[in-house]
């Protein structure tokens, strides 16, 4: 894959069949009921601008170009490709009662996911988007919880993982909605560079952590007496 060079850094978009593995095994397990409402994403809307703009200005939307702004550096590095986590790519929360169809309460699934990559102090700073989906099982219900989603950096060398973290994304799903979305955007993962064919030497990686997705808690309200 050649690098994306772009203003101060390279970004990149793929989606989660980005080194062939994709959740549509398990999501195809799912009732032709359960995928019905989630085929559409928005009308007129590339998901990859909005992970783009998320990556570059914090905001969904790009900030209008000021009248003789000047290019800054352009950094030639191949920012690393992203691939899913073994297993990571769906994950589904069951009801309790079973692991059929009909017990499933929600399934996650990894979308569309964006890189980009700078220099920090002779390091490479990583910062990954990821973008994906909440269907609502036969079992579930409206309601709002945490989704565990991982991002990693693995040097290729050792295998091993050099950067991760694991984010608590919000996702609601308000009454009568068959699906939802939820997006994140990683702090910056720092890594050694090494060469500019940085693809070379990291793997990017997502998924989900294989836990439970959690009920988002309600604070109390304290009383402050005098």
């Amino acid at each position: 894959m050649r690098a994306v060079k772009g203003q101060m850094t390279n970004r990149q978009f793929a989606d989660n069949g980005s080194r062939g593995r994709t959740a549509g095994a398990l999501a195809a397990a799912l009732s032709l009921a359960i995928l019905a409402g989630a085929c559409s994403t928005g009308a007129g809307k590339d998901p990859t601008d909005t992970l783009g703009n998320l990556l570059a200005f914090n905001s969904p939307k790009a900030p209008p170009v000021a009248a003789g702004a000047t290019r800054g550096p352009v950094y030639d590095i191949n920012c690393p490709v992203v691939d899913v986590l073994e297993g990571g790519a769906a994950h589904r929360v069951y009801s309790g009662r079973g692991t059929s169809n009909q017990d499933v309460r929600y399934q996650f699934s990894v979308g569309q996911t964006a890189r980009e990559c700078s220099m920090e102090n002779g390091q490479i700073a990583i910062r990954v988007g990821v973008e994906g989906k909440v269907l609502l099982g036969p079992a579930g219900s409206a309601s709002s919880f945490n989704v565990p989603v991982k991002i990693a950096v693995r040097d290729e060398n050792t295998q091993q993982m050099v950067a991760s973290k694991t984010y608590q994304v919000a996702v609601t799903l308000p009454p009568g909605a068959p699906h939802s979305t939820f997006s994140v955007v990683s702090e910056p993962l720092l890594v050694p560079f090494r060469r500019k064919e940085a693809n070379e030497d990291y793997l990017i990686m997502v998924g989900f952590e294989k836990t439970k997705a959690q009920p988002q808690r309600k604070r109390r309200r304290v009383s402050r007496r005098r």
